[in-house]
């Protein structure tokens, strides 16, 4: 699921310009790295005295800490195409987006 959100992000931010790729690379950090984790937990609170709260507990810290990478992953994507656009014109293609994605999950393990 995040190979193609990532792809699909880079395509996205590779046809928008460089305001559009820095706007849509920020909604997704706030969403995946503060929104989704801050819900998980919500549902992670309601479950106080159910007897399988230490089994979804462990559940829900491995999804928050995939969650708080991808948004990483995704902030880098639109990072790189935001100052790319600002100074390119042109457009990468296909296999230039990919290499964007592979680089920005290397680099979001990295600062993981």
């Amino acid at each position: 699921m995040a190979g193609g959100l990532l792809s699909d992000t880079a395509y996205m931010a590779n046809r928008f310009s460089w305001q559009g790729a820095l706007i849509l690379g920020l909604v997704q950090f706030v969403v995946f790295y503060w929104l989704l984790p801050a819900w998980i937990n919500h549902q992670l609170e309601s479950l106080q005295s159910n007897m399988f709260r230490p089994i979804v507990e462990v559940i829900f810290a491995k999804r928050v800490h995939w969650l708080q990478w991808l948004a990483m992953a995704l902030g880098l994507i639109c990072g790189f195409f935001a100052i790319r656009n600002y100074f390119a014109a042109g457009q990468l293609d296909w296999y230039g987006e990919r290499q964007v994605g592979f680089i920005s999950r290397l680099l979001a393990r990295w600062f993981d």
